[in-house]
């Protein structure tokens, strides 16, 4: 295709772009590139009627699965359909009953949308537009609001400046404080949400992808949990980056209670969001459980919100077995009980018999580590 528009989005913003290709009505191809990532654009007499991306975050089933509407069991499924030649992931997810026809329209729109506030926020790379369209066989064509569309991407442009002066290193890893220097600190829904996705393991990008929260909030979020000093940054030391596994979704909450301790009433209403009551004991079931380690016929209670297992020292379980990551695993005190989740091991989580990545335990569930077993039990 021979380029009718080109040029550096440095000098043209892409919000610039889209303007002008939407108010002169033009019909064609826009392509964005910046390294070795790529965006397309297809405008249809100035609408923007599709949208693709080489980053495999914005497949739509990698939308559906942020957006937690399929499980990633489903989506599994679907892609091996997929691989089969059975069709699209949308239309197989209308198939399977995953979604209805217009759930899949809307997904579709949010799909050109986050492709198209990814590349707004790009700081640098080229542009080439050429007046001829040539969809992919399987793009399923909507219609996007491109003004709105210009607005919230400015919008975004300013926000991922503030993000970046809040925490300038998205590779940046934190841990929850064991103990909070102020028990009576109350956080919202969201806040807890991502208190429970904080496990020294992910970093400000991976809990950006991880939660459904747009990444502004994110930040946010993150911001508000550091200034209370209930999360703390952990050294470079501490990771071990080579034990790739699949990322992890949130633990899901039911109904938001609103106790408040009437006794210690002050002015605190006053200042901060009604929202923001949800203390501890509010969302997290008290429980006591112990875990029984096969190797020496040692019990290890567990009383405290926290553990880590795994080989290093710093560990709170330590597993001296070479099948064992350095920090292998992390139980922690979630809303239903105590929750394993996987730390990106080599040798992966198991629990009767199944690999897992985050589950809730149950007694009598039997965790399998290395060459190691752990039986669960509740005890009140």
């Amino acid at each position: 295709m021979k380029a009718a528009l080109q040029g550096d989005v440095s000098t043209f913003r892409l919000p610039e772009v889209l303007t002008f290709l939407c108010t002169s009505h033009k019909s064609g191809t826009l392509v964005v590139t910046n390294g070795g990532t790529e965006a397309y654009l297809f405008f249809r007499e100035g609408a923007l009627v599709y949208a693709g991306s080489n980053q495999e975050q914005f497949r739509l089933g990698s939308i559906l699965l942020r957006k937690k509407k399929i499980t990633p069991e489903q989506r599994d499924r679907i892609d091996a359909l997929m691989q089969r030649g059975a069709g699209r992931f949308g239309q197989l997810a209308v198939q399977d009953g995953v979604l209805t026809d217009a759930q899949l329209k809307d997904f579709l729109k949010v799909q050109v949308s986050e492709i198209v506030y990814d590349a707004f926020v790009w700081d640098g790379g080229t542009f080439e537009f050429a007046q001829e369209t040539s969809l992919p066989e399987h793009a399923v064509t909507i219609t996007v609001d491109l003004a709105n569309l210009i607005m919230e991407g400015a919008r975004r442009i300013e926000e991922r400046d503030q993000c970046a002066r809040l925490f300038p290193d998205q590779s940046l890893v934190f841990r929850v404080v064991a103990r909070p220097r102020d028990e009576k600190i109350t956080l919202t829904a969201d806040e807890w949400k991502i208190l429970f996705l904080i496990n020294g393991q992910r970093s400000i990008a991976d809990l950006c992808n991880d939660c459904e929260e747009e990444a502004a909030q994110v930040y946010r979020l993150l911001y508000g949990l550091y200034a209370n000093k209930l999360i703390e940054p952990i050294p470079q030391a501490r990771r071990e980056p080579d034990d790739a596994t699949v990322r992890q979704s949130s633990p899901r909450f039911g109904a938001e209670s609103t106790v408040r301790d009437q006794e210690s009433a002050d002015d605190t209403s006053l200042l901060v969001s009604s929202q923001a009551h949800l203390s501890y004991a509010d969302v997290v079931r008290p429980i006591v459980a112990q875990l029984r380690v096969s190797t020496d016929d040692g019990i290890v209670p567990l009383t405290e919100p926290e553990y880590l297992i795994g080989r290093h020292r710093e560990n709170t379980i330590q597993l001296p077995d070479p099948g064992v990551s350095g920090f292998h695993a992390r139980i922690y005190r979630g809303p239903e009980g105590y929750v394993l989740e996987d730390l990106k091991s080599r040798n992966g989580t198991w629990v009767n018999g199944e690999r897992v990545y985050q589950l809730t335990l149950t007694s009598g569930d039997r965790v399998h580590l290395g060459t190691t077993d752990l039986l669960y039990e509740v005890l009140l």
